[in-house]
């Protein structure tokens, strides 16, 4: 069974994303299509478009939209499931995360499931990358404008560790995914491919990220790349999140996840790439480009790739944060924020993440972290009436305090208090908030595990940190948030596979728990 694929085709200074009759298999294939390798791929000018291409198919991926066009999917994913809200008026997500259970399913077949099922968004990332590797080695070095050996090897990097990005990504939602990791000059007749084990995908992402190590620099060209493009610190970022991922998958009886998650931790340190800005440079770290980011996807005003009147950043807020705007999706849960953040503390991450927190009515509370707590990264494109609003800030994905905090958990899980101690500490003291000291410890897990929860509220991260560390069943690590133990442990946690990927494909499966469920 063959139907219509679009087709992405890099034209000129910018993407020019345009459809073109075809036909595919299971992926969706080709974001630069084989019949253009000829003419397309001849210099340094195709191969940086080529790889702007790649960050634009990503940023596309992670900024997918629900039914309602409200929240952008990396949060959906890493956020909305983690009890960092109470409520959310996403009615297609609430059937998700409450896992079929206490809606009418026959109200949810169709389209309105489908957004967050599809994998399809990150298979033309992979894609990209594949063309990207298959062709890039065969420029000639006349044809490079810079250094050759040094300007290919970036662009090769960056092809890795976009390709080891959404595979990460993929078997944190759905576990096991089909593996696609050569260039095939002829989708159409392509086999279809099953989902393999997520450990030999995680195997795969691994080594491409050893290899993007290996190829990328730690400079940027010039300060509008921080972040926004892959260097090796993102590279070794990624590494330590692939490796603690492989520890829950191996139940932690592989020494060596954690112990290689900390020393590429450690390379991070030791580049001195990287700085804790102090708590009231948050705006700034939100904004986007700071000496904290690590990896990002653009979304500033500057650039043109702001989300203007939608998206995540915009839907949690209202007046008098966005002028005129009277209501908004989500309410952030007090209960677990109250839990988190001590009222009576020196910590200033609660007044500078969150506002109204005293109100009776929940949906009066707003998480104002990205918009800055005095509206620093709001931004009108008719500033003169106050419309066309938009949340000036990129979506963090990765930032130093996020690595010092990971190596802090794996430090705990060895059992290495006075160390993870110290990291967790590193970022305490920069919230301004009292360090924690050894006697005042009884588990050493659940301290790294909350403070992580602390300073990372909201930024997509927490849902993976609950699964990755048991913690998700834990009523106690969430403020009373209920997830039942029997559905954990029948791979609950994973996200159904979306109908549409069964159309074209027969040896695709639905994850177990979700058989029946989801029609």
């Amino acid at each position: 069974m063959n139907c219509l694929k679009n087709i992405f085709t890099v034209l000129g200074a910018g993407l020019l994303l345009s459809p073109f009759v075809s036909c595919k298999k299971l992926l969706d294939q080709d974001p630069i299509n084989s019949p253009y390798n000829s003419v397309f791929w001849q210099n340094q000018r195709d191969a940086e478009q080529g790889v702007a291409g790649g960050y634009a198919l990503l940023r596309k991926a992670l900024t997918s939209n629900t039914e309602y066009n409200e929240n952008m999917s990396h949060f959906a994913y890493g956020s909305l499931p983690a009890f960092e809200f109470s409520d959310y008026n996403q009615y297609d997500v609430r059937f998700l995360i409450k896992g079929g259970d206490g809606l009418n399913t026959a109200d949810f077949l169709g389209s309105y499931l489908e957004t967050y099922h599809d994998w399809t968004p990150y298979y033309k990332v992979i894609t990209q990358a594949n063309i990207m590797l298959h062709n890039i080695p065969n420029i000639p070095d006349a044809q490079f404008t810079d250094a050759p050996g040094k300007t290919r090897n970036r662009y090769l990097g960056e092809a890795y560790f976009m390709r080891a990005f959404s595979y990460l990504y993929m078997v944190r939602i759905w576990g096991d995914v089909p593996l696609v990791t050569k260039y095939d000059p002829d989708p159409v007749n392509a086999p279809n491919l099953p989902r393999i084990s997520e450990k030999a995908v995680l195997d795969t992402c691994i080594a491409d990220l050893k290899n993007a190590i290996r190829l990328l620099p730690w400079e940027y060209k010039n300060g509008s790349e921080r972040a926004v493009r892959a260097n090796r610190g993102a590279a070794f970022g990624l590494l330590a999140h692939a490796y603690m991922w492989r520890n829950f998958l191996n139940k932690g009886q592989v020494v060596s996840d954690v112990s290689n998650a900390i020393a590429a931790v450690d390379s991070v340190e030791k580049s001195g790439q990287y700085q804790l800005l102090d708590a009231t440079m948050y705006p700034k770290i939100f904004h986007g480009k700071s000496q904290e980011g690590v990896f990002e996807i653009n979304m500033q005003v500057a650039n043109g790739e702001q989300q203007i009147e939608k998206g995540f950043y915009y839907n949690i807020l209202k007046t008098p944060f966005i002028t005129n705007k009277n209501s908004k999706i989500d309410a952030p849960n007090t209960d677990l924020i109250n839990m988190l953040y001590d009222e009576e503390s020196t910590d200033v991450r609660r007044q500078y993440y969150f506002t109204n927190l005293d109100a009776d009515d929940q949906y009066s509370v707003m998480m104002c972290k990205f918009a800055g707590p005095n509206r620093e990264n709001i931004n009108y494109k008719n500033p003169g009436n106050f419309t066309d609003a938009a949340v000036d800030a990129n979506i963090i994905l990765m930032r130093y305090a996020d690595l010092l905090l990971l190596r802090a958990e794996g430090y705990a899980d060895q059992g290495n208090i006075g160390a993870a101690l110290k990291d967790i500490n590193l970022v305490r003291v920069r919230a301004h908030a009292d360090p924690i000291l050894p006697e005042d410890v009884s588990d050493i897990k659940e301290e790294a595990f909350l403070e992580r929860s602390r300073e990372l509220y909201g930024e997509g991260q927490r849902w993976y940190d609950l699964v990755r560390t048991g913690f998700l069943t834990n009523q106690d690590m969430n403020a009373g948030g209920i997830f039942p133990q029997d559905r954990f442990n029948a791979g609950g946690w994973k996200w159904p596979v979306g109908r549409v990927l069964f159309l074209n494909n027969s040896v695709v499966t639905q994850n177990a728990f979700w058989l029946g469920k989801v029609k």
